[in-house]
């Protein structure tokens, strides 16, 4: 049985023997951020005392001192603390009851729910435009946004793990130039894109091929082959251009108007986004009938709950912007933004020798994602990219990560298993 399951019992048979009616169906435990304050914590002698006309810390004492009088499974030790908080201790007993029903269930069983059962969920990850390999900073949506739609499989949602293809725009044809340039022994364009890798390919090119589709392909190849070597396998590959081909996004300006959701200003055409949350309105199609940006976006999201009865998105910090206007577009086509829900993940700083390695692919000084799978291993790569919160930026010391002493967490946990 889950401890927690024990802990809840137990409280809820104690607060009954210590007099108090009614016996509050929900009791909240949490851990402690201080590990001396105990293994687990309960508020529910502060959240009851009132309603027993109780002191709270003098029934917080009453309810320790009952439990420890007959300790529950794996408890060790009660304590009051604070107002009335009550803290548990417990014998590590609890932990190799924990292993022996992993074991024993097998862990495609273990801690399987069916929480999410008949719900659609469309996961959107990495996204990185298809101009070059991926570099390191990807590395961390990707094994976070994998991890989330593992999760949610664990939970029993039916999941589709998406790849969207920024594959429209002047980027695409900056990418073809330089490589056009490179095959035909000319310098690189100046607003090009520059690096051993785009020498590389150039190179790989054959005589005749279109430079677009051709680096376009080797872009995606790419980035297939360093997913799959980090176990991240996607369900659906979806191309921006085919929106245009389907007329998606025609269609769902066309829906924005109809709701009356965008106005006509200045030529250009604005999306009504600041009246659901968003500080400002946005355009969506310039004055000289081109789309921004945000239009795609909006047509995809569209496309998307469609399909799925609930989204989410890992963007990275530079889409930090995009969280309010997708929401307000979201809530103007008539869907509940809560059904969106977007994971924003932080910078990574790679280092190696003690010093930052820049990431940036127009430098010709990126450190490509693979080469961080080859230099330090996938389950190394993936164990450090998911350790800490990607709310915070993040320091992958290279150095660190192949060596094996105990300050790498990765050595740490190889060495216990």
């Amino acid at each position: 049985m889950d401890v927690r399951d024990i802990l809840t019992g137990a409280i809820r048979d104690a607060l009954g023997a210590l007099g108090v009616d009614p016996v509050p169906e929900v009791v909240q435990l949490e851990r402690p951020g201080n590990p001396e304050h105990g293994d687990w914590s309960t508020n529910v002698a502060l959240a009851s005392a009132k309603a027993a006309s109780r002191n709270p810390r003098e029934m917080g004492a009453e309810l320790a001192a009952h439990l420890l009088a007959s300790p529950p499974a794996h408890v060790v030790g009660v304590e009051v603390a604070g107002p009335g908080f009550v803290n548990f201790h417990l014998a590590d007993s609890w932990l190799h009851e924990v292993l022996t029903e992993v074991v024993d269930a097998g862990e495609d069983v273990y801690a399987r729910h069916e929480l999410g059962v008949g719900t659609r969920v469309i996961v959107e990850f990495v996204s990185a435009n298809p101009t070059g390999p991926l570099h390191a900073g990807h590395g961390r949506g990707a094994c976070y946004g994998d991890s989330v739609a593992r999760l949610y499989e664990r939970c029993g949602y039916d999941v589709v793990r998406e790849f969207y293809i920024n594959d429209r725009g002047l980027q695409m044809q900056n990418f073809a130039n330089s490589l056009a340039a490179l095959a035909a022994g000319d310098e690189v364009p100046e607003d090009g894109y520059h690096g051993q890798y785009v020498v590389d390919w150039a190179a790989e090119m054959p005589a005749g091929a279109d430079p677009l589709e051709w680096g376009y392909s080797r872009a995606l190849g790419a980035h297939r082959e360093v997913l799959e070597d980090l176990s991240i396998h996607f369900d659906s590959w979806f191309s921006e251009r085919s929106m245009i081909a389907t007329g998606a996004i025609d269609d769902t300006l066309a829906d924005l108007r109809g709701a009356g959701a965008v106005y006509d200003h200045d030529g250009a055409v604005w999306l009504r986004s600041s009246e659901h949350g968003d500080d400002k309105d946005r355009v969506l199609v310039k004055g000289d009938g081109q789309p921004t940006y945000l239009m795609p976006d909006v047509a995809y999201h569209r496309d998307k709950f469609g399909r799925a009865d609930r989204l989410v998105n890992v963007f990275g910090a530079d889409h930090h912007g995009y969280v309010a206007r997708m929401h307000a577009a979201m809530a103007l086509l008539g869907y509940d933004p809560e059904d969106l829900r977007i994971a924003i993940t932080q910078l990574v700083a790679l280092q190696r020798g003690g010093r930052e390695v820049r990431l940036s692919k127009r430098t010709g000084e990126m450190v490509e994602l693979a080469d961080v799978v080859d230099e330090v291993g996938a389950d190394a790569a993936r164990f450090t990219y998911l350790l800490l919160s990607v709310d915070s930026p993040q320091t992958f010391d290279l150095d660190l990560v192949s060596s094996q002493v105990n300050e790498n967490p990765v050595f740490y946990v190889q060495y216990a298993h």
